[in-house]
């Protein structure tokens, strides 16, 4: 049978020599990559070999670092144990091995040691090698360290106590500024008020109160308060709290938490029930305050008022609402506002964010401060800290009493 001729088309044997170029031309190509590929590996290898060598150069020097602090005395006694060393023997102590025995690396380890008088030990130590490619590589780590009497250390053992921050005067930042330290770790302050001879000592480390006294002379001042006074007319008292604070006022057309210099109005204060779910009673408190016996009275400062604060729960701990009295609320009186805000930005008011109800309190809280407006007035809703315009603190303000 005879096979007809190709129509159209190149004849098969062209064809087929096209496919071999087509091969070649590929698998030249493949070459090409799997070259790359070779020095790509290389490359990671070194890499990784250079990677391991510094890591073991870096423990290396931090361990000859961590040898030469190991000093347990300051000079050597006469009759030392074979493991003491001491801060004067740094200079002759043997450097450390020279690396793990399965690195594919020899490390030199260099150590330059310097002091002048009356200042650290400065210690410089320098570990070298070389690598895969013949490149000299170093890690050089340096430190300072003091001839200290390494007993010291035994101090970072004991626990601080009260409040690790700056304390003003020296004492807890709960304890009012005026009040008059007794020398003995102790302060003594006379809450304002009218014909008292109330005094209370706070314990200058925890800010607590731990004395309460009834002074004959109600006309003596915190400053003229004596050791001699506090033991004779000062009983100790556990678990109580300062509550303190400021009540403003801003009566006018316009409320303003910022500019509130309207005149203060006669005014108490006192603790109720909380309005939380099942709230204890209101803890036992003594609340006094330099308000005006009637009114109004130019103050531009404002009313303070200072509270003792008598926990009457197991763990120390009182829970409860500080309202004011004596102001008439609705439309026609006034408003009673109390500054408070998320200033820590946790997303919760806390018992030092001034809440409307305080709850598990065990300790002195400041700062807990009230804007009285008028009744038709809205609390204001005040700004964030601006030091720019000389703003230095959140004034806003939320509604804490109103008559509905």
């Amino acid at each position: 049978m005879k096979r007809s001729p190709r129509p159209f088309g190149r004849p098969a044997d062209a064809q087929a020599g096209v496919t071999l170029i087509e091969a070649l031309v590929a698998l030249l190509i493949m070459s090409f990559g799997m070259l790359a590929l070779v020095g790509l590996q290389g490359n990671m290898r070194r890499s990784a070999d250079l990677a391991k060598q510094r890591s073991e150069a870096v423990r290396l020097a931090q361990q000859d670092l961590e040898t030469i602090r190991s000093f347990s005395e300051l000079v050597l006694p006469a009759e030392a144990a074979e493991h003491v060393r001491a801060f004067a023997q740094i200079a002759d102590l043997k450097r450390v091995g020279a690396g793990d025995p399965e690195s594919n690396a020899s490390f030199t380890l260099n150590r330059v040691l310097a002091q002048r008088p009356g200042e650290p030990l400065s210690v410089q130590v320098t570990v070298s090698w070389e690598d895969r490619a013949g490149a000299i590589q170093q890690v050089i780590m340096g430190s300072f360290i003091t001839p200290a009497d390494p007993r010291l250390s035994g101090s970072l053992a004991i626990a601080p106590e009260g409040d690790p921050s700056r304390r003003p005067l020296g004492r807890h930042l709960t304890i009012p500024p005026t009040a008059k330290d007794l020398g003995d770790g102790h302060s003594v302050f006379k809450p304002p008020a009218t014909s008292s001879g109330v005094a209370w000592v706070f314990n200058n480390l925890t800010g607590r109160i731990v004395k309460l006294c009834q002074l004959p002379d109600h006309g003596v001042g915190t400053d003229q308060i004596t050791l001699e006074d506090v033991a004779a007319y000062c009983s100790t008292v556990s678990n109580s709290y300062l509550l303190s604070g400021a009540v403003r006022f801003s009566t006018g057309a316009t409320a303003s938490s910022e500019q509130a210099l309207s005149p203060a109005l006669p005014l108490s204060l006192a603790i109720i029930t909380a309005g939380t779910s099942k709230p204890p009673a209101p803890p036992p408190h003594d609340c006094f305050s330099n308000a005006p016996l009637s009114g109004p009275v130019e103050m531009p400062e404002g009313v303070g008022y200072y509270c003792a604060v008598y926990p009457n729960l197991d763990g120390g701990a009182w829970t409860g609402r500080l309202i004011l009295n004596g102001i008439a609320l609705g439309h026609a009186g006034y408003r009673i506002c109390r500054y408070s805000a998320d200033y820590n930005g946790d997303e919760t008011i806390s018992n030092v964010e001034h809440p409307l109800d305080y709850v598990d309190v065990n300790g002195s809280l400041t700062r807990q401060n009230f804007l009285v407006v008028a009744g038709s007035q809205s609390c204001p809703a005040g700004r964030l800290p601006s030091p720019a315009d000389g703003l230095f603190y959140d004034s806003k303000t939320v509604v804490h009493q109103e008559k509905l």
